[in-house]
């Protein structure tokens, strides 16, 4: 029987309204596959013990600029009808992790993420993810929804927790635990990672540049990661005879932004006898640094970013990248998500709690060995 048999007409007329390739009667339980005016959203589902690949589907957005659209949308709402790509899911437990994405851009941040929803779909859960572009506005809006649609727990990316308060306090209203990957804790936020960890890499710099020369700094202020890191690297240039030129990058463009601003500096830095370097608080901008470098024949000028993305590593292994901080973030996602559905399970079993995570400095002396170690979910 197909899922529509036995359905009033009415609802098959709706749904069909909505998205004619794709009629799917959903339980009450799964009312958050109701599209919304958010931007287009991917879902996963992995049945509790698979291990074939993971199913990925873009959900289509309802189209809201005419009237009987919008009433057919909140008709279908009510009704608890769900458009999707065709591609069929499993409902698994019943209970789906809401993940907002920093931004589409952002490589590792999302590699993290991927780890929570790899864990979450790994226990039957299903995963809904939605990208903030970089916006906090956006971040918010899109926590209420999925609030609104019922999701089961959310996690976050890269915004602070403390930016988040309407999305955070729509999720303390509907008792739904919320995860910050990089964000820190808050109020309603019951689980963060920590993701500064920029002591380690800001010494190293201090060191290969024998504590003297010209320093750009390459940060992003509005993510709470690289406001700390930046903090980390202006303490260790501190009472050194580092000087210091800070420029704010873009997301998204963050790799384009960095390689203007780099060319720039350049131009005011020649090759010369002072030591010279660049230092990112992530690895996107810094692979733009890289490619300056490049585009500018400056062999001579160090570079650094944070992370270990694959990119930024395999950078490294070309000789290209001084060095860069690996941080197990896929690792720390699993973590989180461990966490959430263990308070789902029994509210108030887990405490507040940030978590760690393994890092490593990787640079030509030791990337070969740390390409045979890790797997390339790093």
């Amino acid at each position: 029987m197909s899922q529509l048999e036995g359905q009033p007409a009415f609802l098959c007329a709706v749904g069909q309204l909505l998205d004619p390739k794709c009629l799917t009667a959903v339980p009450a339980g799964l009312r958050m596959w109701i599209p919304s005016r958010a931007s287009p959203e991917r879902r996963r589902s992995v049945p509790p013990g698979s291990s074939g690949p993971r199913k990925e589907a873009e959900v289509h957005e309802v189209k809201t600029t005419r009237p009987w659209a919008r009433g057919v949308a909140a008709v279908a709402a009510a009704i608890g009808i769900a458009a999707c790509s065709g591609e069929a899911t499993s409902s698994g437990t019943g209970k789906t992790l809401g993940i907002v994405q920093f931004s589409g851009d952002d490589v590792y941040s999302n590699r993290a993420l991927e780890g929570a929803a790899d864990y979450a779909e790994s226990q039957g859960w299903q995963t809904v993810t939605v990208d903030a572009k970089g916006s906090v506005d956006g971040a918010n809006t899109m926590m209420e929804n999925l609030v609104t649609r019922g999701v089961d727990a959310i996690v976050v990316s890269v915004f602070p927790s403390s930016a988040l308060g309407a999305g955070v306090a729509a999720a303390r209203q509907a008792d739904v635990p919320v995860a910050n990957w990089g964000g820190g804790l808050a109020d309603g936020v019951l689980f963060a990672a920590d993701t500064a960890l920029g002591d380690e890499i800001a010494q190293r710099v201090v060191s290969d540049m024998g504590g003297k020369g010209e320093l750009l700094v390459l940060g992003y202020r509005p993510g709470l990661p690289c406001q700390d890191r930046e903090k980390s690297m202006d303490a260790a240039v501190a009472g050194t005879d580092i000087r210091v030129s800070k420029q704010q990058i873009t997301i998204p463009g963050a790799a384009t932004s960095a390689a203007e601003a780099t060319l720039g500096w350049l131009a005011s830095h020649p090759k010369g006898d002072t030591p010279l370097a660049v230092w990112s608080c992530f690895d996107d901008p810094a692979t733009g640094a890289v490619s300056a470098l490049r585009q500018a024949g400056r062999g001579d000028v160090l570079s650094y970013g944070l992370n270990g993305t694959a990119p930024a590593v395999k950078l490294v292994e070309k000789g290209e990248l001084t060095a860069t901080l690996w941080i197990d973030g896929p690792g720390q996602g699993e973590e989180l998500a461990k966490r959430l559905i263990a308070h789902v399970g029994d509210p108030g079993s887990v405490e507040q709690e940030v978590i760690g995570g393994a890092t490593q400095i990787v640079d030509k002396d030791n990337v070969a060995d740390f390409l045979e170690q890790h797997d390339e979910r790093n």
